[in-house]
């Protein structure tokens, strides 16, 4: 709300009367409806479907982009050998062969993390291709499997039931140990190179970050679950926070994100740590209040910054006073700014002027950029809440007696603004 006042209460004869621009922040009632949302993570257990491979097909079959390459295909007679298919065999660990041409160094760090979590069950084949059909194995992907197995069966550390006695017994058979392996056969030598691009990239596609958060959150709420260092409990607190914020996290591509009350940056929460609970619980909160469901990645930085200010030096972020700090920092924002996305783009122009100024190439904002840029606005708008340090940022000083601060590489219609208003 902007209303306007007299700072003098006498008028002088002769003399202007300064008026200047009262800004203050009027709640925001938006009410925000999650039902709209088709939330995967939403959805009962009893409720989710084993599909069947039927059900597939006519679901794919519907895509008109993928039917035009079938009919593509029937149109011109082109069929695809079954005979080709890879063949499910087991094999001696002696006798596969990682070609150096194909595969990637061995990753020392990444050896350490599988047999550190080992479980067996969770192994994959081997993938291999035998030209020729030689005896030789040309390993193309699942390199580290085989070594992390080899390893471990050398050193007596491998153990199966003896069909006979019924008893567990150490293997013993070293690397004569035949190994499951997924087997292409070909007279094309360079097909273990096409392979590994194809099982590594195009013929791939990764898991993403929400995908992981799917996996943890219903590990955990429909199977208790708790996960590696309760991973996945605390994936699934995250979820219950952001629910309740108004912030339902979906995958990029869902036809709903972007939709109020949708969040699509999950990459952003998973880095929160069972200790940093607190945060983010003020980041999501704190944005809720203020933008009702409108979730801009740049709440991050800006509320996250923030809160550390001032919990860095033990002082609160809660309470009367500060609930009122709060209401004229988003005055500011709101009057100045609208949103939290303009106040990001207005931030990244600032910024890039101001590294110009000192005759750097431009740069992506640091995460408190924009908060230091508030702050500087709010003290000149005569705030009187304590604050933290990244006001004082942002300030490039080529010689003792002259400061460049960023303040100034905002627009001149915006500082005029700000000094024609008051808190």
């Amino acid at each position: 709300m902007i209303t306007k006042f007299i700072t003098s209460s006498k008028l002088s004869k002769g003399k202007a009367v300064t008026q200047k621009t009262q800004i203050t922040w009027t709640p925001n009632r938006r009410k925000v409806d999650l039902s709209q949302i088709d939330d995967p993570l939403a959805k009962p257990k009893h409720t989710l479907v084993n599909k069947k491979v039927n059900q597939l097909t006519d679901e794919i079959m519907a895509d008109k982009k993928f039917n035009k390459q079938i009919e593509f295909y029937k149109t011109n007679n082109i069929t695809f050998d079954a005979d080709a298919i890879p063949k499910f065999e087991k094999h001696k660990l002696s006798e596969l062969l990682t070609p150096e041409e194909v595969q990637r160094l061995l990753d020392h760090v990444h050896m350490t993390g599988i047999v550190t979590k080992f479980d067996p069950r969770l192994l994959s084949p081997i993938y291999v291709v035998r030209l020729n059909g030689k005896v030789e194995l040309f390993v193309f992907d699942s390199m580290h499997t085989l070594t992390s197995v080899a390893v471990l069966i050398q050193e007596g550390l491998m153990s199966r039931k003896n069909e006979q006695t019924g008893e567990r017994e150490v293997i013993t058979d070293g690397l004569d140990f035949e190994y499951p392996c997924w087997v292409i056969d070909t007279d094309d030598e360079s097909f273990p190179m096409v392979a590994a691009l194809y099982r590594n990239g195009d013929g791939s596609k990764p898991w993403g970050p929400y995908d992981y958060h799917r996996v943890y959150v219903r590990s955990y709420e429909f199977y208790g679950n708790v996960g590696p260092v309760n991973s996945y409990e605390l994936a699934y607190q995250k979820q219950k926070l952001m629910v309740r914020e108004n912030a339902v996290p979906l995958p990029k591509g869902h036809e709903d994100l972007g939709m109020v009350g949708t969040l699509g940056h999950i990459e952003a929460v998973s880095e929160y740590k069972p200790a940093d609970m607190p945060e983010l619980d003020f980041i999501m909160s704190t944005n809720n209040k203020y933008w009702k469901g409108t979730n801009d990645a740049s709440m991050f930085g800006f509320y996250g910054n923030l809160y550390q200010g001032y919990t860095n030096v033990n002082q609160p972020t809660s309470g009367k006073q500060f609930d009122a700090f709060l209401n004229e920092l988003h005055a500011v924002i709101k009057t100045f700014f609208t949103s939290m996305p303009e106040l990001k783009s207005a931030t990244t122009a600032a910024y890039k002027e101001w590294l110009q100024k000192q005759g750097k190439s431009s740069g992506t904002p640091p995460y408190n950029c924009a908060l230091s840029i508030v702050l500087k606005m709010y003290m000149r708008l005569g705030g009187k809440h304590p604050v933290p340090s990244d006001v004082n940022m942002f300030v490039y000083s080529p010689s003792s007696n002259v400061k460049i601060d960023i303040y100034d590489s905002l627009p001149l219609s915006v500082r005029q603004d700000v000094s024609n208003s008051t808190l």
